[in-house]
Parts: C-alpha cells; structure tokens; sequence
C-alpha cells in the first residue's frame, strides 16, 4: 500500500467516524497538520502512529491492510462503521429494512 492509498484509506476511516482532522489529531496528541500531511500522502505515518491512529479511528492494522477493505467502496466502509455503533437491536431493525429495500 502506498502512501496515497494510506492516506485516502485513513481520511475514509475517520470520515465515516464523522471526525474532523483536529478531532483525530487530539484523540492522538498530534497536531492537525501532520494528519493533513497523512491523508493528502505527502507523508506516511510509521506503523506506531499508524497503530495510534487506527485505534483512535476504532480499527486495527489487520484490518486497515486486509485487501478487503482496499477493495471496499468508501459508502461501504462508512456504513459497516455506522452499522458497529449500533445495538443489536437497531441493527436487527436495520437488517429488516434493508431486507424490505432490497426486495422492491
């Protein structure tokens, strides 16, 4: 995975946990602009701060690097990052919604 990739996949992450780059760059005690630098792949984190990032973003590297999710569309990743916020009830409920939808 190249730098850009990392950075498109990072600023995915954090959209779909509707943060701004100051929100993530506080939860990680960086500055706003280094995360900037990341997203825009103009810098790479190393795999320390990666893993801070990731953690930050309720992730991990395995998941982060599996082709799965390099694959994935972004208005995928944000609603599988949506779904996980959920009770078992909401997303039962969602589940049977998308049931209904997906017949019509």
């Amino acid at each position: 995975m190249d730098k850009n990739k990392v950075g498109n996949q990072l600023k995915v992450l954090r959209k779909a946990k509707n943060m701004t780059t100051q929100e993530l760059a506080d939860k990680v005690n960086i500055s706003q602009s280094y995360i900037s630098r990341f997203e825009n792949g103009r810098a790479i984190p190393d795999i320390e701060m990666l893993e801070s990032i990731l953690t930050a973003l309720d992730t991990d590297l395995a998941t982060f690097f599996s082709s799965e999710l390099e694959e994935m569309p972004d208005d995928l990743i944000q609603l599988l990052n949506t779904v996980k916020t959920l009770s078992p009830e909401a997303r039962r409920k969602l589940n049977e919604f998308l049931l209904l939808v997906k017949k019509e």
